[in-house]
């Protein structure tokens, strides 16, 4: 089987939490049990993945004077 950034995530209550995982929101016993989790499921870190690269991407976006370059086609 390939995996996919489009395929669903087979974990729902770990992919719940991934956003507070990539912020850094959750304690410590569950930033390690999700970190063991995903480092054995691939599936999910697929997902954890893409949801960290999606996050860094609208983080350059949002970067003041981001807009003024992008529209001068930089």
């Amino acid at each position: 089987m390939s995996l996919t950034r489009l395929e669903p995530c087979c974990c729902p209550e770990v992919c719940e939490r991934l956003s507070e995982f990539l912020d850094g929101e959750l304690g410590p016993i569950d930033r390690v049990r999700l970190g063991l989790h995903l480092a054995a499921c691939p599936r999910c870190a697929v997902e954890s993945a893409s949801l960290d690269a999606t996050v860094r991407a609208l983080r350059l976006l949002a970067r003041p004077g981001r807009r003024a370059r992008l529209s001068r086609g930089r």
